[in-house]
């Protein structure tokens, strides 16, 4: 066995908890995720025949995280299953969340977002398998057996993203085409001010994660000059909201 067999093996016995790439791009994610779904939940404005969808995405957001929780202390070479059941979760939480947006509930931008946050973990999660290498098969999707369910844009996107990008789009790195063009930064930067009425940049890159708070400041900027947000406060200090 050569060194980079020994050096495999070893990494192989980490738990995920110990891997800083899951912890930081699924695991973290995952968890702003269900934080930004409960953060939504608790200030919308709701009617009591939306009780019962309201009870559901809160369920689902529940199972999500937990089963996130759980995956951190699987081994790597055994992380099939946990993973698999993790990205179960998410998918049943979008679900739900596209019938509460169908019913009124969820407004189209906010779904928007959130739908384009949970399709980048599920990405993730199958570059991860593929790079710690738990597959001979370098075909392997987790997401295979969902693609039917999935809208013509997500499928769209899918295949104009290279695997490469799915998990960090560094200070240096291209952005994803299907996320991060400029019109798309805009409305979902719109749709954070809108939800919590005044932000400041890093409140925005934590509900925003494929994006840096560079590329989030150019856009505010470039906002800001066409009169859709006005800035509060000086330099670091600064808030931001919609006029």
């Amino acid at each position: 066995m050569d060194t980079k067999d020994i050096l495999q093996a070893a990494d192989s016995t980490k738990r995920l908890v110990q891997n800083e790439e899951y912890y930081k791009y699924i695991f973290k994610k995952t968890e702003k995720i269900v934080s930004v779904v409960f953060y939504i939940l608790h200030n919308v404005e709701a009617s009591p025949r939306d009780a019962s969808h309201i009870a559901d995405i809160e369920e689902a957001a529940r199972a999500a995280h937990n089963a996130i929780l759980e995956s951190l202390e699987t081994r790597t070479h055994v992380a099939e299953d946990v993973i698999r059941a993790s990205a179960h979760a998410l998918i049943a939480l979008e679900s739900k969340l596209r019938v509460a947006h169908l019913s009124g509930l969820i407004a189209p931008d906010v779904m928007h977002v959130l739908s384009n946050e949970i399709d980048s973990v599920l990405r993730g999660m199958n570059k991860f398998l593929r790079s710690a290498n738990a597959f001979d098969d370098t075909d392997y999707q987790i997401m295979g057996s969902f693609s039917e369910n999935s809208g013509p844009e997500r499928r769209r996107v899918r295949k104009q993203q290279p695997s490469g990008n799915t998990l960090s789009a560094g200070e240096g790195a291209r952005p994803a085409a299907n996320s991060t063009s400029a019109l798309d930064r805009r409305e979902r930067i719109k749709t954070v001010l809108e939800a919590k009425g005044q932000a400041n940049i890093k409140d925005i890159a934590a509900i925003i994660t494929d994006c840096s708070e560079k590329t989030i400041q150019r856009e505010l900027n470039a906002m800001i000059e066409d009169n859709v947000v006005k800035r509060h406060g000086e330099r670091r200090w600064s808030t931001y909201s919609l006029f």
